[in-house]
């Protein structure tokens, strides 16, 4: 594997990351909107990321891995019905229809996107600092 495959592998790592914690705020930024009547209700998303089947990546060895493709999907998680007579937008029964997003799991989404752009950086520079080093190896030879 050359170096410039190890820098793709982890700038698609990095966009995957920033794909998810983009999502992820996101989701948490509308996580208090109202779903008023007739109008489409926010539905929280989340991200997929695939490289294809694992059993034939086994079998192809790294140099054949492609790079994953990602996807934003709805997760279909029904709203969230809070009991708010006294909200101008609540129904007949007196509930307000909130998205069905889960801010503490969306933190921890975020966290660990965070913590893997993190890891993808890092894998990045070292890297880089290997191929420094190598033209610096060879300069000198």
């Amino acid at each position: 594997m050359d170096y410039l495959e190890s820098f793709a592998i982890s700038g698609a790592g990095m966009r995957v990351e920033r794909t998810r914690v983009e999502v992820a705020a996101l989701n948490l930024a509308n996580a208090h909107t109202v779903q008023s009547a007739g109008q489409p209700a926010f539905v929280p998303r989340r991200v997929i990321a695939s490289a294809g089947n694992f059993a034939d990546l086994v079998g192809e060895g790294l140099e054949a891995v492609p790079l994953p493709v990602v996807t934003v999907e709805a997760t279909g998680t029904p709203a969230r019905l809070v009991h708010e007579p006294g909200h101008p937008l609540a129904d007949a029964r007196g509930f307000v229809a909130y998205p069905g997003v889960d801010p503490a799991g969306e933190m921890v989404q975020l966290m660990g996107a965070t913590r893997a752009y993190e890891a993808n950086v890092a894998a990045l520079n070292t890297a880089r600092t290997l191929a420094l080093k190598t033209l610096e190896i060879g300069r000198g030879a």
